[in-house]
């Protein structure tokens, strides 16, 4: 078990000086003090409570922001809960997706295998096809319903593949 080192310091509260012994250190302390003092002070002020009676309310107002901030904390620690069991869903579906998207990349992998092999004569597009780039200069419209023609023949033949794939003839 570790030791703490304590260590006495002089505190005034109410015009009445003691002294605490504490682990804390001693501007901690007296700031401690200072607010209890304060307290003690403002009640006493106007002249109708005795120091006995503000030193009594100061410690239930004390003990009430102590609760109350006890309160505070755990619904501040529930709502952590919240967000971390939030946070470690999304995680989950990310890694789902993740897992998802890979096998999807090795099905449409497979898929266009197939259909090469299949269709070896159908020539595959280019992500950026002519039909996709924005014209450098003019593009002559054959060129672009050539393109376009490709790409249609190509997606109309892997969707064939697919409903081959999945039993879906």
């Amino acid at each position: 078990m570790e030791e703490t080192t304590k260590s006495k310091v002089k505190i005034r509260v109410a015009g009445t000086e003691y002294t605490v012994l504490t682990q804390e250190s001693a501007d901690y302390t007296k700031g401690l003090a200072k607010e209890v003092d304060d307290s003690i002070q403002e009640m006493c002020s106007s002249g109708r409570i005795s120091i006995t009676a503000a030193a009594i309310l100061t410690a239930v107002n004390l003990c009430d922001r102590i609760r109350k901030y006890g309160i505070e904390a755990e619904a501040l620690g529930e709502q952590i809960e919240t967000y971390l069991h939030t946070a470690s869903r999304q995680l989950e579906r990310y890694e789902e997706l993740k897992r998802e998207n890979e096998k999807l990349k090795k099905d449409i992998a497979t898929y266009r295998k197939r259909l090469k092999e299949e269709h070896p004569a159908l020539k595959e597009p280019s992500p950026l096809s002519e039909a996709h780039k924005p014209p450098k200069h003019t593009v002559a419209v054959s060129h672009q319903e050539e393109a376009a023609e490709d790409e249609t023949a190509f997606f109309t033949a892997l969707n064939s593949g697919f409903k081959g794939i999945r039993n879906e003839e």
